[in-house]
C-alpha cells in the first residue's frame, strides 16, 4: 500500500516522502498514530508541505539529540549487586537497570535505547552505547560494584 508519510518515521522516511508498506502497518501502526495518510492524488499535491514541516522537526530534534549526547558522553553509572568472591553476579545487570538510573539522573532514555551485546554478568567497568536519535549515539561508563553485604 502507497502512503504518504506526515511525520518522519524512524527507518522508513521523512515527512513527504511516499513509501509503499504492508496495509496492517499501514492500518494497525501508521494511520492511528497520525505518521500517515494513504497515497491520494490530493495528499500527494501536500507532500512539499510535509516535507518541509518533517525537515525543520528533523533539524530541531537532530540539534537536541547532539545536546544530550554531549551531556551524556563520559557519563558513570554506578550499579551495586550481590556478587561471589570470584566477582560472578548472582543475577545480571541490563538495560532496564542502566535506563533507569539514567533517567533517576534526570536524562530521558528508554530501554531501548540502551545498546548492551550481552547482559553484564561480572563486576568491572564497562563501556555502553546509549542511542540518541538515528544515527546519533554516545558512550558511557557502567561501574558495577559488589554490594556490602550486612
Amino acid at each position: 500500500m502507497k502512503v504518504l508519510l506526515i511525520k518522519s518515521v524512524e527507518d522508513l522516511g521523512l515527512g513527504g516522502d511516499i513509501v509503499d508498506v504492508a496495509s496492517g502497518y499501514a492500518r494497525n501502526y501508521l494511520f492511528p498514530r497520525n505518521f500517515a495518510v494513504k497515497a491520494t492524488s490530493a495528499a500527494i499535491k501536500s507532500a512539499e508541505l510535509y516535507r518541509s514541516r518533517a525537515l525543520e522537526e528533523q533539524t530541531r530534534i537532530s540539534s537536541e539529540s547532539q545536546q544530550l549526547a554531549e551531556k551524556l558522553r563520559g557519563f558513570a553509572v554506578e550499579i551495586k549487586a550481590s556478587a561471589d568472591e570470584n566477582g560472578h553476579l548472582y543475577g545480571s545487570v541490563n538495560e532496564r537497570h542502566i535506563s533507569d538510573i539514567i533517567n533517576e539522573a534526570g536524562f530521558s532514555i528508554d530501554i531501548e535505547q540502551v545498546l548492551l551485546s550481552e547482559h553484564l554478568k561480572t563486576i568491572g567497568e564497562f563501556p555502553v552505547s546509549v542511542k540518541i536519535y538515528g544515527d546519533i549515539r554516545t558512550e558511557i561508563l557502567v561501574r558495577i560494584l559488589r554490594e556490602e553485604e550486612e
